[in-house]
């Protein structure tokens, strides 16, 4: 019979994201991804390549439901006519935080694998899922005297993600404990109302 390589190579993704999410990147092994997709080793190296794109590739489905809730994020504000800046940042992190509690184990394992590649290895189709985060926050910040300026207004996305993603790193990551939870959303919510009194102040 011949294979769906398509269906084939999309239920590779799947399973290896299951055993990501049992047991990290330990536990991402060709030989139980060729087991249970019920073909052999040969086809999953050639359907996917190496482990590394492999891993990649799950990371970019991740990133892709990430990006997902933050646009159905955006678009559910704009439905109930939230246009208050602060407000719908809060919700986009809000929304980033739900999502890791929700793909605990997948999500530390990507920022493990992306700690240990340079950026300079990361594929070209790797970093745009990155750069489609940064574009939903900039969307909101274009609401801002920073529209004016695009340089200043990127800028000001990554810095706003990085220092989101820190506190969210820092005070989440590595344990499960809901007061973790509670006090990362505590140092965020200070973190972006600062963040937007002083582009007001700046104006």
């Amino acid at each position: 019979m011949t294979l769906n390589k398509d269906e084939v190579k999309r239920q590779i993704i799947e399973i290896a994201g299951q055993l990501i999410e049992q047991g990290g990147s330990g536990a991402l092994q060709v030989r139980a991804i060729a087991r249970q997709a019920g073909i052999s080793v040969g086809s999953v190296y050639n359907l996917v390549g190496d482990l590394d794109t492999l891993h990649r590739m799950v990371n970019m489905q991740l990133l892709d439901e990430l990006g997902a809730a933050g646009a159905a994020t955006i678009a559910r504000l704009h439905t109930q006519g939230v246009t208050d800046v602060r407000e719908r940042l809060l919700a986009l992190a809000d929304t980033y935080l739900d999502f890791v509690e929700r793909n605990y184990k997948k999500w530390s394992t990507l920022l493990a694998f992306n700690r240990s590649r340079p950026t300079e290895d990361m594929p070209d189709w790797y970093m745009a899922r990155q750069e489609m985060l940064f574009d939903i926050i900039a969307g909101v910040l274009a609401d801002t005297p920073l529209r004016d300026d695009d340089l200043k207004l990127q800028t000001a996305a990554r810095a706003l993600w990085s220092a989101v993603h820190g506190i969210v790193t820092n005070s989440y990551i590595g344990s499960k404990s809901t007061s973790h939870a509670d006090e990362s959303r505590d140092q965020i919510d200070l973190l972006v109302t600062v963040f937007v009194r002083g582009l007001g102040a700046a104006a």
